[in-house]
């Protein structure tokens, strides 16, 4: 797997509604794709770290896998 680096804008909205796992994701939006944001070892459900960039402007280093970063490094911008 390659890692790259995103910029972009983070959110928590609905993820998957209406189903036995739906839940409210982090996600990054960038200027060509969403990304539903997860750190290596964290929770994929609630991560309070990643809950702490919402609402703002990131930089992240990570994996990409379907459709989640798997992030090893985030700084905000």
């Amino acid at each position: 797997m390659n890692t790259s680096t995103y910029s972009g804008s983070v959110v928590k909205r609905p993820f998957v509604a209406g189903i036995k796992s739906d839940h409210d994701a982090v996600e990054l939006l960038t200027k060509d794709k969403e990304y539903d944001l997860r750190r290596q070892g964290g929770n994929a459900f609630q991560d309070p770290e990643l809950e702490r960039l919402v609402g703002k402007r990131v930089r992240c280093t990570g994996t990409v896998a379907g459709y989640t970063l798997l992030i090893t490094d985030c700084a905000t911008l």
